[in-house]
């Protein structure tokens, strides 16, 4: 036989086995795929199932008409009708959700998801829900079901009310004897098909940010050392009442404090033990006051208190009564006794005393009975 004879027949060998090839594949998905139906008849349609029988029975068509008609029309009808294929298989996909994307991404975003989750559609009926939503109603001996939310929280009309709302609102129950706070979102979905609205309610446990925030929030206005209010966080708060006191005519007394000889607790001693007793004056200050009175650190051993409400002689009682309990107070550090005494100025406005103009006028008025009292031989109140 020739060279160019058995080059005839290698090449026509090597197109049947590549044919003889894409046969079987195409084969074997059609086996596999109607395999996979048999054993899940109930999960699928038969329309769903005609689709992928039709898309891969095409590519067998086209490779019977390369094999018989080539040669006559020599036209490659594996390359009209793959496309066509792929096309139908395309199709198949997305429609019938073939690679269950549907069903992963609900598993993955919805189901999954840390944030409880609820669909709501017409009539607040519940038509929904994940299992986080589940959990957090399961914690408040609720049962959801596909029923109208009016129905399922009936007995917690605070719930109730939330769930409702087409805004978003914050909720706090106690759980395992613990206060939770939580957040509750609002996403409308659009208009399904039949033109009803849906909403998603997502349920989100803020308790941990809400934590981190009052702690930021502390950092911020409470001095670390003494536990009262810091300077910045006392001038606003006491502006604000002198303000209303001045508004509604009310009496009310500020005293400002000053440890004496503070700097000789610091050289004799040291700075922890300084330390030791600017937390205890804080601590006492804290105890001996009213809890609607406001305190504050406005330097380094001084102190300011405002007492709402309270009159100059009445002030001065407290003022008295503070100061002896200060003079009483022993501090023990390394053994060691430490003891001090307080000098205090104090100013009023309201009743006969007469009116400062301003914040700043007030805590002057203070500042130089402060002075004053420190002039007098300190441990005293003018």
């Amino acid at each position: 036989m020739s060279g160019k004879k058995w080059r005839y027949y290698d090449e026509h060998l090597k197109n049947y086995v590549n044919i003889s090839y894409t046969i079987l594949c195409l084969l074997l998905t059609v086996i596999i795929y109607f395999i996979g139906y048999c054993k899940n008849k109930a999960d699928y349609n038969k329309s769903h199932f005609l689709v992928f029988f039709f898309a891969s029975i095409l590519p067998f068509i086209s490779i019977f008409l390369l094999i018989f008609s080539f040669e006559k029309w020599s036209v490659d009808y594996t390359a009209l009708i793959m496309p066509i294929s792929l096309l139908i298989i395309s199709y198949g996909i997305f429609k019938f959700d073939f690679l269950e994307i549907r069903t992963l991404a609900r598993e993955t975003i919805f189901e999954n998801n840390s944030a409880g989750m609820v669909v709501l559609g017409p009539g607040k009926r519940i038509i929904d829900y994940n299992k986080a939503a589940e959990k957090f109603f399961a914690t408040m001996n609720i049962s959801l079901k596909k029923n109208s939310i009016e129905h399922i929280l009936e007995q917690e009309p605070k719930l109730l009310k939330i769930f409702q709302c087409e805004s978003n609102c914050d909720l706090s129950v106690v759980i395992d004897e613990e206060e939770r706070h939580f957040e509750i979102g609002v996403v409308p979905l659009g208009n399904s098909p039949d033109g009803n609205v849906r909403i998603l309610k997502s349920i989100r446990d803020v308790t941990e940010e809400r934590k981190m925030q009052e702690k930021l929030k502390l950092l911020a206005t409470i001095d670390s050392l003494s536990g009262l209010n810091n300077r910045t966080e006392f001038m606003s708060l006491a502006e604000k009442e002198f303000a209303w006191a001045k508004a509604n005519k009310a009496d009310l007394s500020l005293l400002v404090m000053d440890l004496d000889n503070f700097k000789k607790i610091n050289d004799t001693f040291g700075h922890a033990a300084g330390d030791k007793v600017i937390r205890e004056v804080g601590h006492l200050i804290k105890s001996s006051f009213r809890k609607t009175d406001i305190a504050g650190r406005i330097g380094g051993e001084e102190f300011a208190v405002i007492l709402k409400n309270t009159p100059l002689e009445d002030a001065k009682k407290v003022a008295e009564k503070f100061r002896e309990t200060i003079a009483k107070t022993k501090v023990i550090d390394e053994e060691k006794e430490i003891s001090f005494t307080i000098s205090i100025g104090l100013a009023a406005i309201g009743g006969k005393t007469g009116d400062s103009t301003d914040i700043d006028e007030f805590l002057k008025m203070a500042d130089a009975a402060l002075y004053q009292a420190k002039a007098s031989g300190r441990n005293c109140v003018v």
